[in-house]
């Protein structure tokens, strides 16, 4: 049975002999054809953006990290406790008790889970008061989950830190409408006019 085994394993090696010989042409321009590539992009201007010292400019929809905002009218919090952020959000990820005032609710305590969070942007679209809102900046790395628990007042300096992103709610529930000439023309229409 050795004898079958070693006479197989001398055939398999003269038929690969050849075929060893076939395969060198192909290897070559192989090699050649990754030297190419190496040489064109080798006098490139490189595009790495050495991230800690400079930063990337983000185009004005883009959106990261999550925050609160305050009034920019009156300075207060933004944020009245109304829960929609919390019913909508599909991860349940957001935690809002209300605290009722003598003029305004208020949120008493935010929670958010960022480690768990879709980023779905869900939350920003149906906050009335455009309370918690989407960032330019996705920079809060860490390596410890607990880091990315955020309360109230994590979110609050998160959205006095970074720069924050076009799309705010009332922003976005005016562009997924129609257009506003096409509104004036239906209400005149439905007057009658």
């Amino acid at each position: 049975m050795s004898d079958v085994q070693t006479a197989a394993d001398v055939r398999a090696l003269r038929d690969a002999a050849p075929r060893a010989r076939t395969d060198v042409p192909v290897i070559i321009r192989a090699i050649l054809g990754a030297m190419r590539v190496t040489l064109r992009n080798l006098f490139r201007k490189p595009v790495t953006v050495h991230y800690p010292d400079k930063q990337r400019a983000y185009p004005d929809r883009y959106r990261g990290l999550l925050a609160l905002v305050y009034d920019k009218e009156t300075g207060e919090e933004a944020c009245i406790g109304c829960r929609l952020c919390e019913y909508v959000c599909p991860p349940a990820v957001i935690k809002v008790e209300m605290l009722k005032g003598e003029k305004r609710n208020y949120a008493k305590t935010f929670t958010l889970e960022l480690y768990a969070c879709e980023f779905c942007e869900l939350c920003v679209q149906v906050c009335p008061t455009d309370a918690i809102v989407m960032m330019k900046s996705f920079d809060l790395s860490t390596t410890d989950r607990r880091e990315l628990l955020l309360d109230k007042d994590k979110l609050h300096a998160i959205g006095r830190q970074f720069e924050q992103s076009w799309a705010t709610g009332n922003r976005l529930r005016d562009m997924q409408g129609p257009p506003k000439q096409a509104r004036a023309v239906e209400h005149k229409e439905a007057a009658g006019v």
